[in-house]
């Protein structure tokens, strides 16, 4: 599978966000010294893959926010998001060594099923979600059987807007396309996309890199509402998260208080007091 995008430039947004020196970084997830972490922030290097969970948590940031990733995880993903290199997977399991890992994590040989229950429980995950990830090592193509609650949602949203727009008829795929691409002036949106929306599919599976959003943010222009109706309650939460961080990187504060334990920052405070203002005037 695609290994999870690493961006140096917005580690370093998110650390600076979080008023956390590169030393504490380094410090909090193991490399010793602030110097790998101004590798990675400057584009000179990367980290580790089992070490993003662990900057992840520093931050106190979502990793499939930090560090996205397309598609289902295989066996390596697995381990690297429960943290663990492959030698100390393997030195942690009873019931397979390196060997064996390694050659199950690069398609050669499959696991013993003894294996599978351990693995689950190293990783914290199920032994369905270890076998399912095998598979995908394998290069076999993993189908979900039932759709996840929140693409549910989405498909109900989507659908009742274009029900409420025109309550006689509705609207097709076809015709919300067309009305949308002309709304913002510009090819944003495809018939089959919607019909993947109204399928089930998720935005993630449906629209690539930060496509989804331009996707959302035009179907709001176009229904006249929140973007975030389009979000399940954790993704709305965390571009939420994300806008007010971007917001306070840019200005160039700390977003929390020292430590975390007062709350957003003074600083942070007078920037959106600021932003209020502005707007009240401009009203």
């Amino acid at each position: 599978m695609p290994p999870r995008r690493f961006d140096g430039r917005l580690l370093k947004m998110r650390r600076r966000a979080a008023d956390m020196p590169q030393r504490v970084l380094g410090r909090e997830v193991g490399v010793g010294s602030h110097e790998p972490v101004a590798r990675w922030e400057s584009g000179k290097s990367i980290p580790p893959a089992e070490k993003l969970p662990a900057i992840a948590r520093a931050l106190g940031e979502d990793i499939d926010t930090l560090f996205p990733r397309a598609g289902a995880p295989d066996l390596v993903d697995l381990r690297c998001d429960a943290g663990y290199s492959q030698s100390h997977a393997a030195e942690l399991s009873e019931a397979v060594s390196r060997f064996r890992l390694g050659a199950a994590e690069r398609g050669v040989r499959t696991l013993d099923e003894a294996a599978l229950p351990e693995l689950a429980d190293l990783y914290g995950v199920t032994v369905e979600e270890v076998q399912a990830a095998e598979r995908r090592s394998f290069g076999e193509t993993v189908v979900q059987e039932t759709a996840d609650r929140s693409t549910r949602r989405l498909a109900d949203t989507l659908a009742e807007l274009m029900r409420g727009a025109f309550p006689e008829s509705g609207l097709t795929a076809s015709e919300l396309v067309a009305a949308v691409n002309r709304k913002v002036g510009g090819e944003v949106i495809q018939a089959e996309q919607v019909d993947a929306l109204l399928g089930g599919a998720s935005a993630e599976d449906t629209f690539s890199g930060g496509a989804g959003t331009v996707v959302f943010e035009a179907l709001g222009l176009y229904f006249d509402v929140s973007p975030m109706v389009f979000h399940d309650g954790r993704s709305a939460r965390r571009r939420i998260l994300d806008d007010i961080r971007f917001l306070a990187a840019q200005h160039d504060v700390a977003l929390a208080a020292r430590g975390g334990e007062d709350g957003v920052s003074p600083a942070f405070l007078a920037v959106l007091n600021e932003l209020l203002a502005d707007e009240d005037e401009s009203r």
